[in-house]
């Protein structure tokens, strides 16, 4: 198996539905490569499992062979940071080791070249007042700690069936790239630390455009896992691997 030489590789949007299925079996495989290989970040931006309350037996049990073999990437000495997507919660208390999990906002990732990144997974940069209120309200201490008293293969069922209904309409969901890309501008403007590349994930578009401010770096995004690929940052220039 060929092993992976990187400053930092992200994967964003693989929708797992649980720890055997074709993405997964993708999935884990380059897991294996970037443990055997030398590799100083990886990023998980988000929307890793299609739905994954991280408090609950049922998805701890489930994705438990994600989370080992995650386990054995951070114990080779790549930093492995996981931001929560908009169909995961309470990553935190998933029992795994090593992992840095951050349950929103945006993180900075140093670059051997002296260089910085930011990700994010995106629905926060680019979305409606409604959006955010109801994110809040999901993801609050309440609803999921209400959501842990229910069966796991109950919600597992329920949140299943919503996504259907809901990838059902994407072919008739637009998307407005020029407001994306302004507020993904805004967004790199906002931040305190200077980035040279903005990252961001959740919109399934493999966007590359050179910064609007005209400053050095580009602005980037992981597809999704309908077409299995990681966004690869090596020495000699940025690629897609698919």
């Amino acid at each position: 198996m060929s092993q992976l030489s990187a400053s930092l590789i992200v994967v964003s949007d693989i929708h797992l539905s649980h720890s055997d299925d074709d993405r997964a079996q993708k999935f884990l495989p380059l897991l294996a490569r970037i443990e055997r290989g030398q590799v100083d970040s990886l990023v998980l931006l988000g929307d890793i499992f299609d739905f994954c309350l991280g408090s609950h037996p049922y998805f701890q049990e489930k994705f438990a062979t994600i989370g080992h073999a995650l386990e054995k990437v951070a114990a080779s000495g790549t930093r492995v940071i996981y931001l929560e997507g908009n169909h995961e919660f309470r990553l935190k208390d998933l029992p795994w080791k090593g992992i840095e999990v951050v349950p929103g906002g945006t993180v900075f990732i140093p670059l051997k070249n002296g260089q910085i990144v930011q990700a994010a997974h995106g629905d926060m940069i680019y979305s409606h007042r409604r959006y955010k209120t109801f994110r809040w309200a999901v993801k609050s201490a309440l609803v999921t700690g209400v959501a842990r008293l229910f069966p796991g293969t109950f919600l597992d069922h329920l949140t299943r069936k919503t996504s259907e209904v809901s990838r059902s309409a994407d072919e008739y969901r637009p998307i407005y790239h020029d407001k994306i890309l302004n507020a993904v501008d805004g967004w790199m403007e906002s931040q305190k630390h200077t980035a040279e590349y903005g990252i961001f994930g959740h919109f399934h578009v493999p966007y590359a455009e050179p910064r609007r401010d005209l400053k050095e770096g580009a602005i980037l995004s992981v597809d999704s896992w309908d077409k299995p690929n990681a966004l690869v940052f090596k020495d000699d220039g940025i690629f897609r691997c698919w």
